[in-house]
């Protein structure tokens, strides 16, 4: 099971799946599609957001911490 963490307020990402641990930071929204989350991440070079990753919707659980 994949598991995020995603802190609204500082725009984190923590992401967790099978012993892997990576922080993701400037990540702006997570947008649901059909059958999977599509993480977008806000680009420093560009100011405009792009898709970091997308994650199953049946395989993720998402932890939303907004404070």
């Amino acid at each position: 099971m994949i598991t995020i963490k995603f802190d609204t307020f500082n725009h984190t990402l923590d992401y967790s799946f099978d012993g892997i641990n990576k922080t993701f930071e400037n990540v702006t929204t997570i947008k649901v599609h059909e059958g999977y989350y599509e993480v977008l991440q806000r680009q420093l070079s560009t100011d405009k957001n792009a898709p970091l990753f997308r994650l199953p919707i049946n395989n993720t659980i998402i932890e939303f911490v907004h404070e």
